[in-house]
């Protein structure tokens, strides 16, 4: 992936979140499709399961980062 140098504003953050986030969405994409030939109960259940995952690593990191800061904060 290369860098456009064309102004002043350093953009490699901006890059690599827009990366991150055509990745997952890329994944989300993937995870319907192949449920999608068994019918709409199956994409319903194949949006539900992304979700669920989606929300357990989100609480994961979270958990993670609050005993961080316990552990910072003794």
């Amino acid at each position: 992936m290369g860098r456009d140098n064309s102004s002043s504003i350093d953009s490699g953050n901006g890059e690599k979140l827009a990366y991150l986030a055509n990745q997952q969405k890329r994944a989300m994409q993937g995870v319907f499709q192949a449920k999608e030939r068994g019918g709409e109960k199956q994409v319903v259940n194949a949006k539900k399961a992304a979700n669920l995952h989606a929300a357990k690593a989100k609480a994961k990191k979270k958990s993670k980062m609050a005993k961080a800061s316990r552990k910072r904060n003794k």
